[in-house]
């Protein structure tokens, strides 16, 4: 099965990466050990942020790591769907617009439930991400995960509001 970390070590940069990723239609490897490796190819390719902190890449591995959770967060569900989610959770200026999108296409049970799989899976990451040894890697995706839920808690609260509509 298709590795992450490989696919980022063949990348020219993080939208070659990024389709890679989302060609694989969620079907790639991403437990600790792929964390880590896509972590350690990661701090490879930019060394620097090892030492600077405040150093630009850091948001590169943030990036990564929410590429790949949320390629498994929209896995299995209809292309349109994957989209809107995609855009959401990269933007959340485009929760709202994308969630109208949805409610015009999905019942409300339909688009609550797509939204409880989503939090059931992102608990499951967060769960592996917790399991990442203390360091470099880890930091980043903590880094990045913790965006996820940000994004989480706006589609849910999204979702409170298409209820009293």
């Amino acid at each position: 099965m298709a590795k992450p970390a490989e696919y980022f070590i063949k990348s020219k940069n993080l939208d070659e990466f990024r389709s890679a990723i989302i060609a694989c239609d969620g079907e790639f490897d991403f437990d600790v050990e792929d964390m880590i490796a896509l972590g350690s190819a990661y701090l490879e390719r930019f060394p620097d942020c090892f030492s600077n902190r405040s150093c630009q890449d850091v948001q590169l591995g943030y990036q990564l790591a929410r590429i790949c959770i949320v390629e498994k967060l929209v896995t299995g569900f209809p292309p349109d769907v994957k989209d809107a989610f995609r855009k959401m959770f990269f933007s959340a200026q485009a929760v709202g617009q994308q969630m109208d999108y949805l409610a015009q296409k999905y019942r409300y049970d339909e688009l609550s439930n797509m939204i409880a799989t989503i939090q059931k899976r992102l608990e499951e990451y967060h769960y592996k991400v917790d399991g990442l040894p203390k360091g470099m890697i880890k930091e980043r995706f903590v880094g990045g995960i913790t965006n996820l839920f940000n994004i989480a808690y706006l589609l849910k609260m999204n979702l409170a509001k298409k209820a009293n509509e």
